[in-house]
């Protein structure tokens, strides 16, 4: 038995950004604008920001979403009696504004109450149209909020069915400037959404189909982006990779990868597509004889002759792009890695079709350097 759902409506193509305001006024007259500065500034994001009428703007978002955020989000969403909520960026802003636009509908003045201290969400919500700025986080179609409290010093994710989006804009246009790194590092959180959303104890058949065809992308088209970054084509379709990667692991819930991320981000301040890409490798290595060839059968959908293959070419995308593959690359000392192996253990370990032990991630870190 199995259950499939997603309450958000997706549109897909090119220029699709440019027709926020008839988009957003569909579902209300007062809107928030949620992003960052550097967004905010760029030409091509202001010419989209100016064409949207009635709206107060957010550009308050940190790149990992703090509870200080949301607070101050959700504040001005009350003040300025906001209908409907505009997020553009890439996961930072979709998740401050998904958390910010159910806070303001209860009398709590902080998401700490529902982020640490256990309260639960009810349905009640600001409308959110979300536009992802970059092909990786899926953020627009999940019900997950990943947030930093920097005064408790947890990162974690909050769930509730009432933060999927309602509408995802997905623009690919929008992508097209990211830096190759950001590109590489956004793409290989993609693909371990799909790799997740496939190995959960929670997968099923359509979110299989959709984490093999997010893969599939990924793979044939990370590396012509990375050499061409003009190559049309290949954005088009990290883009899309990136939104049914996603969809893959929405129901089905993170693991091992997405575990051990929160504190090398917490404490190592690394981006989170990096950080969930720094124990892909070994985490697969891991899990696959747990999988009865399940591991193997995904890495010959994406065209590999071997899993052994497969994980080559992760490695060989990682340094290619420049990003962290050994611990001495992320500045992280020996002596850290006791502490990053007890903070790994975040509920989404349960999800992991292997059983996690602190003897299974030591011999992850000793594989890359400890």
């Amino acid at each position: 038995m199995w259950k499939f759902n997603l309450p958000t409506e997706i549109i897909f193509g090119n220029g699709e950004a440019a027709k926020l305001e008839e988009t957003a006024s569909a579902l209300g007259c007062r809107k928030a604008i949620v992003t960052d500065h550097f967004l905010a500034g760029l030409p091509a994001i202001k010419s989209i920001i100016d064409k949207i009428e009635n709206k107060v703007i957010f550009s308050e978002v940190q790149p990992n979403p703090t509870v200080a955020n949301v607070d101050s989000l959700a504040k001005l969403l009350k003040e300025e009696k906001v209908e409907v909520i505009i997020a553009i960026g890439g996961g930072s802003s979709i998740d401050c504004a998904k958390a910010a636009s159910c806070l303001a509908m209860t009398q709590e003045k902080s998401i700490r109450a529902f982020h640490s201290e256990g309260k639960k969400f009810g349905s009640e919500r600001i409308p959110l149209i979300a536009v992802p700025t970059t092909a990786g986080t899926g953020s627009e179609v999940t019900p997950f909020s990943v947030l930093d409290d920097t005064e408790k010093n947890i990162k974690g994710p909050i769930a509730a069915d009432a933060f999927y989006p309602a509408i995802a804009v997905i623009d690919p246009e929008l992508a097209y400037s990211a830096p190759l790194k950001v590109t590489a590092a956004t793409a290989l959180d993609a693909l371990s959404h799909a790799i997740e959303g496939y190995w959960s104890k929670n997968h099923q058949p359509i979110c299989d189909m959709l984490a093999m065809e997010a893969g599939k992308n990924i793979f044939r088209h990370l590396e012509n982006v990375l050499e061409n970054p003009e190559n049309k084509e290949g954005r088009n379709a990290l883009s899309y990779a990136a939104l049914i990667a996603g969809m893959a692991f929405q129901l089905p819930k993170n693991a091992i990868m997405h575990a051990c991320s929160f504190p090398l981000s917490n404490r190592f301040h690394m981006p989170h597509g990096v950080a969930c890409a720094f124990t892909m490798e070994e985490s697969i290595k891991l899990n696959a004889p747990y999988m009865d060839g399940r591991m193997e059968a995904f890495a010959s959908c994406c065209g590999f002759d071997s899993l052994d293959g497969m994980i080559a070419e992760i490695t060989r995308l990682k340094k290619s792009a420049g990003l962290p593959c050994r611990i001495q690359d992320a500045g992280i000392k020996p002596e850290d890695v006791e502490l990053l192996i007890n903070e790994s253990f975040h509920p989404l370990m349960n999800n992991n079709p292997k059983e996690v032990t602190k003897d299974d991630l030591w011999n992850i870190y000793t594989a890359l350097g400890a």
